[in-house]
């Protein structure tokens, strides 16, 4: 045993003999350091959609958390990250009452986040809106005020008179999550009172992961606007499996120009679809506006005694899925369009044309999808 060991500090010994030497040979051809990868490369995602109504579709996010209140992300962050993922707009929320609820960030101007996110959004050309959460128990729950100019007046104890200070502001305000922790999704006589007053203008139908189809009925039944968000609190690139959502659920605004301003008139006349998943929730006739955009029927490129084959082409990032209401013998049942791709159909050749098809994931209401005519 004892000669295993003298054995074994030799080879030690003679071991670290060997990398001292190496090292006083070739110290003086070392570099001083070795640059290993890089950074990766800032990119944006650009998302294709259709015009609809003339006007060109805004990409937005209208309920967005910062370090300000409970978020764990600066502002312009959530800038950068807007911009990378193809949005054209956001709105800051945070919280009003109890903000900042981090510890060693000072209470004061609520104004706060807005302003150290505007020069990141000049750079990236992202319409940046300025916007609060107002915090209560339902009812009414929780509520988004956007177009602010003071987010420090809203701090009222009594939620009629923070509402009506924002609606002095022209704020457009709207009902954020109603189905999120409650036993029930109800339109509560506070909620009558808000709309009666002109305090409720929209409706949150899509927040996070839930979507909620009475409140897509309450926005049919009052005119309210409908808009779909994230309520990002985490970085954004944790809160999504791409694997399974291509983008965040946006509120798609119909602008008649990219600007705040553009953006407000659109939220207060309506003119918005919501898109979350695959799924697009809107007015009937813009979604079947916005589905004679996007798809292409290309004349048929090869003929048989039978049947003409043709290439049916979506152009936009919303996949589209449809079903025949009685397909005509020869017809195809059923079709899928994934995004940005192209199908081959066969139909009769000499059929009379104008099938029926059932849009499904393009949604008037809970279940209702719009009908199109193809070929």
């Amino acid at each position: 045993m004892r000669s295993k060991s003298i054995i074994l500090a030799a080879t030690l010994l003679a071991a670290s003999a060997g990398w001292t030497g190496m090292s006083a040979q070739q110290g003086q051809d070392l570099p001083d350091r070795v640059k290993m990868g890089q950074e990766r490369v800032k990119v944006r995602k650009e998302i294709r959609l259709p015009q609809v109504a003339g006007y060109d579709l805004l990409k937005c996010d209208l309920h967005i958390h910062t370090i300000f209140s409970d978020g764990i992300v600066w502002p312009s962050l959530r800038v950068r990250e807007a911009w990378e993922e193809g949005l054209d707009a956001i709105a800051l929320t945070d919280h009003v009452e109890g903000q900042p609820a981090r510890e060693g960030v000072q209470k004061g101007d609520l104004d706060l986040a807005c302003k150290n996110a505007e020069e990141e959004a000049d750079r990236r050309d992202i319409v940046l809106i300025k916007g609060a959460e107002i915090t209560r128990s339902m009812p009414p729950g929780h509520l988004n005020a956007l177009f602010l100019q003071d987010v420090d007046a809203l701090q009222q104890d009594d939620v009629l008179d923070a509402l009506r200070e924002a609606k002095k502001q022209g704020a457009f305000i709207f009902w954020n999550h109603p189905g999120w922790n409650v036993k029930e999704v109800k339109w509560h006589d506070l909620h009558e009172q808000l709309w009666q007053e002109g305090l409720l203008n929209g409706i949150e139908v899509f927040n996070e992961f839930e979507w909620y189809p009475k409140a897509l009925e309450w926005a049919k039944e009052k005119n309210l606007t409908i808009v779909a968000n994230t309520d990002v609190h985490d970085v954004i690139e944790r809160l999504y499996d791409k694997r399974y959502a291509s983008h965040r659920p946006l509120t798609l605004v119909m602008a008649k120009e990219k600007s705040a301003a553009a953006i407000k008139e659109a939220l207060f006349a309506g003119r918005t679809l919501i898109w979350f998943y695959d799924t697009l929730v809107g007015k009937a006739d813009y979604l079947k506006e916005f589905f004679q955009a996007a798809v292409q029927v290309e004349t048929a490129h090869h003929v048989t005694d039978a049947y003409a084959y043709l290439t049916v082409k979506n152009t936009c990032d919303v996949p589209f899925t449809l079903q025949a209401k009685e397909a005509p013998q020869g017809y195809p049942a059923s079709i899928v369009l994934p995004a940005g791709a192209s199908v081959v159909v066969s139909v009769p050749k000499d059929g009379a044309g104008n099938v029926s098809y059932t849009v499904t994931n393009l949604l008037a209401g809970y279940g209702q999808g719009v009908e199109v005519t193809l070929f």
